[in-house]
C-alpha cells in the first residue's frame, strides 16, 4: 500500500522533483516577478509611439516565463549526468551550428549574436554558459570512474578546453566579449574544483596567470593605454569607446557616451528612495535599452535603495544556497554544477551592475531573471532546474544520512569495570 501511494505521489506533476530547495526557488520567482513589473514599467516609455506597448510586452514576457519554467521543469525531471554524457557531442555540434547561423543575420549593435525568427530572437551563446558547466562536470564524472589513472591537465579537461577554444573564436567573431568573459570565468572556476595530483600544478598556475592579466588590464584601462591599443585593432573601435566611457562617462554625452551618461543621470536623480514606481524620466527615449542592459538604472531611479536592496538580497540568497550546498556535498560533480551555476549568475550580476554604474566597460550582459530576453531567461532557468535536481539528491542521500549519523549514539565497549561511548561519523560517498 505504501509503495503504491508513493508511486501515485511521484506521478505527473508540474512541481520540481521532491527535495528541491524552496528558498532558492522563492528567490528566483521574486526576481522574475519583480523583473516583469519593471519591464512593464519601462514599456510605458514606448507608449508615445505604440499605445499597446505595455500589453504586448507583458504578453511576450509571460510567454518567456512559461517557456522558462517549462525548460526548468523538464531538465529537473530528466537530467542525469549519464544522459548528458551520452548526448554531449550532439549537443555541442547543435550549439556550434546555431552559433554559426548567427552570422547569416544582420549585426545588432555591432554584434552578430542573434538569430532573428521574426516573432522572437534567439541568442545561442546564452546556452553556452550552462553547457560549459556541464562539460566540466562530465569530465569529472568520466575521470572518477578511473581514480587511479594518472592524467595531466590537458587530458583531464580535453573536451571542455576544445569547446572553450571554439566558443572563444566564435564569440570573438560575433564581438560578444561579455559572454566570452563569463564563459571563460565559468570554466576557470569549475576547472579549479577537482582535486587530482596530475592537475594541481596547472590549476594554480592558470589562476595565477589569469589574476595577473586582470590586474594588468585594469591598470592599463584606467591609464588610458588599453583604449589606445584596442582602437588600433580593426573592428574593435566600439570596444575602445566603451573603455573610454568607463574612464570618463561624460566625454561624449551626445554621441557614443549617450546611454552610459544617461544611466548615471537616472541613478543620480533617484533621491535615495526613488521617484516612485512608473515615474522614471529616462525611459522615455533616453535609455534605448531600458528593458534590458540598462534596466537596473530604471529600477534605482524609480525605487531607489529599496529596489536595489530587493535585487541584492535575492541574488545573495541564490548564491548562498548554491555555494552552500556545493560546500556541503562530497560529490565533486555536484560541486562543479552548483558552484559553476553560482559563478554564472554572479558574473552576470557583476558585469551588468558594473557596466550600468560605469565602473567597468558595458558588455551588453543582461541582469538574469530581471532583464527582458527569452534566451537568457531560458538558459538560466535550465541551470536552476539542474541545480535543484542536484540539491534534491544531496538533501536525500547526503544531508539526511549525515544528520542520522551525527546523532548521539554510542557504541558501548565493555572494558570490564567501565563502559566507553564511542561516537563515529561515517564517510559518505556520492
Amino acid at each position: 500500500m505504501h509503495k503504491a501511494a508513493g508511486k501515485q505521489r511521484d506521478g505527473f506533476s508540474l512541481h520540481l522533483c521532491s527535495g528541491y530547495d524552496k528558498g532558492l526557488m522563492a528567490a528566483v520567482w521574486i526576481l522574475i516577478i519583480f523583473g516583469t513589473c519593471m519591464i512593464a514599467s519601462t514599456a510605458v516609455g514606448q507608449t508615445t509611439s505604440n499605445a499597446q506597448a505595455v500589453l504586448t510586452t507583458l504578453i511576450r514576457q509571460l510567454v518567456f516565463i512559461t517557456a522558462g519554467y517549462g525548460a526548468m521543469w523538464l531538465v529537473n525531471r530528466v537530467f542525469t549526468m549519464q544522459r548528458f554524457f551520452s548526448w554531449r557531442w550532439l549537443i555541442i555540434i547543435g550549439y556550434l551550428c546555431l552559433m554559426g547561423i548567427c552570422f547569416v543575420f544582420p549585426a545588432v549593435n555591432g554584434s552578430h549574436a542573434w538569430i532573428n525568427l521574426k516573432l522572437f530572437t534567439l541568442q545561442p551563446s546564452e546556452f553556452g554558459k550552462p553547457l560549459m558547466i556541464l562539460l566540466v562536470a562530465s569530465s569529472v564524472w568520466a575521470m572518477r570512474r578511473h581514480p587511479r589513472m594518472k592524467v595531466d591537465y590537458g587530458q583531464y579537461f580535453r573536451l571542455p578546453l576544445l569547446f572553450l577554444l571554439a566558443d572563444i573564436i566564435l564569440l570573438t567573431l560575433q564581438k560578444d566579449f561579455g559572454t566570452l568573459t563569463i564563459t571563460a570565468g565559468i570554466y576557470l572556476l569549475c576547472a579549479s574544483i577537482p582535486d587530482n595530483p596530475g592537475i594541481r600544478k596547472r590549476q594554480r598556475s592558470t589562476l595565477l596567470v589569469i589574476s595577473l592579466i586582470v590586474i594588468a588590464a585594469v591598470g592599463l584601462m584606467y591609464s588610458g593605454v588599453l583604449a589606445d591599443i584596442v582602437s588600433r585593432i580593426p573592428g574593435m573601435e566600439h570596444i575602445a569607446v566603451r573603455i573610454e566611457n568607463t574612464v570618463n562617462p561624460y566625454t561624449d554625452v551626445y554621441g557614443a557616451g549617450y546611454q552610459p551618461a544617461n544611466a548615471l543621470y537616472s541613478i543620480g536623480s533617484s533621491n535615495f528612495l526613488g521617484r516612485g514606481f512608473g515615474n522614471s524620466a529616462r525611459k522615455y527615449g533616453y535609455l534605448t535599452q531600458a528593458d534590458n542592459d540598462y534596466i537596473l538604472a530604471v529600477i534605482i531611479e524609480e525605487l531607489g535603495v529599496f529596489g536595489l536592496g530587493v535585487l541584492t538580497l535575492c541574488y545573495a540568497m541564490i548564491e548562498y544556497k548554491l555555494f552552500g550546498y556545493a560546500l556541503k556535498t562530497r560529490d565533486t560533480v555536484s560541486k562543479v554544477i552548483l558552484a559553476g551555476t553560482g559563478t554564472y549568475i554572479f558574473l552576470h550580476f557583476l558585469l551588468n551592475v558594473g557596466g550600468v554604474s560605469g565602473l567597468i566597460p558595458m558588455t551588453g550582459i543582461p541582469l538574469l531573471f530581471i532583464s527582458s530576453g527569452g534566451s537568457s531567461l531560458l538558459a538560466a532557468s535550465m541551470a536552476i532546474g539542474i541545480c535543484q535536481r542536484v540539491i534534491a539528491r544531496i538533501r536525500r542521500h547526503e544531508m539526511g544520512l549525515r544528520r542520522a549519523e551525527t546523532e548521539f549514539s554510542g557504541i558501548v565497549a565493555d572494558t570490564g569495570s567501565m563502559q566507553t561511548a564511542i561516537f563515529t561519523e561515517e564517510s559518505l560517498t556520492a
